[in-house]
C-alpha cells in the first residue's frame, strides 16, 4: 500500500475514532493531501480527494481522486468578426475598383461564414454569394472561400480573399487571390 493510501485509511480511521462510523460519509477537502516528502521536487495538478468511511466490519475504503477539471491558461482570442457584423470598403479586380460589403452571417468560434456583396459603379452590375473562413487569431489573418452564387451577374465569377485584421480591428485588408485581381481595403460599420 502506497503513502497516499495509508494516508487516507489513517483519516478515516481517525473520522471513525470520532464518531463519524455509522453509514457512508464523505469528506471534501479545498486542496490535495500534503505530499510526500520524497515528491517535493514534483508538484501535483490540485485535485479533489473523496473519502468514504465504510460501515464497521466492512473492507478498507477506497481512495477516489476527482480532478476540478481542465483550467485554460489563456482564454481564447476575441473574433473581431463577431463584434463587427459589416465590413464595407473596396477591392481591384479585372473589370476595375469594385464596391465590396462583407456581411458577416454567422460566427461559431474561429469559424465564419459571410456574403461577398459587391457593387462595380461604372457598368452599375451588382452580386453576391456565400464565402467562409477560418480566423486564425495568432497572426489575425483569414482566408475566405466561395461556396455558391446568391445573385450571378453575367460573365463574373467567385474569387477567394486572405487577409489580415488590424491589432485595433479598425482595417480588414489583403488581396483578392485571383489572376488579375489585387488588393482590398474594408472597415467595420458596426
Amino acid at each position: 500500500m502506497g503513502f497516499r493510501a495509508v494516508r487516507g485509511v489513517l483519516l478515516v480511521g481517525a473520522l471513525s475514532a470520532l464518531g463519524c462510523g455509522g453509514g457512508p460519509h464523505y469528506v471534501r477537502a479545498a486542496a490535495p493531501l500534503p505530499p510526500d516528502p520524497a515528491e517535493f521536487a514534483a508538484p501535483e495538478p490540485t485535485a479533489i480527494y473523496i473519502i468514504v468511511n465504510q460501515p464497521e466490519g466492512a473492507p478498507a475504503p477506497e481512495i477516489v481522486q476527482q480532478d476540478e477539471g481542465w483550467v485554460p491558461s489563456e482564454f481564447p482570442a476575441e473574433n473581431p468578426f463577431q463584434r463587427a457584423r459589416t465590413w464595407v470598403g473596396d477591392y481591384d479586380c479585372t473589370q476595375g475598383n469594385t464596391g465590396l460589403a462583407l456581411r458577416i452571417v454567422d460566427v461559431r468560434g474561429r469559424v465564419v461564414r459571410a456574403v461577398f456583396d459587391f457593387q462595380h459603379a461604372p457598368s452599375g452590375v451588382t452580386g453576391s454569394y456565400l464565402i467562409s473562413g477560418t480566423y486564425e487569431p495568432e497572426t489575425r489573418r483569414v482566408r475566405f472561400d466561395p461556396s455558391r452564387w446568391i445573385v450571378q451577374p453575367e460573365h463574373y465569377i467567385m474569387v477567394s480573399m486572405e487577409g489580415e485584421i488590424a491589432t485595433d480591428n479598425s482595417l480588414f485588408a489583403g488581396k483578392i487571390t485571383y489572376p488579375g485581381c489585387g488588393a482590398f481595403h474594408l472597415k467595420p460599420t458596426r
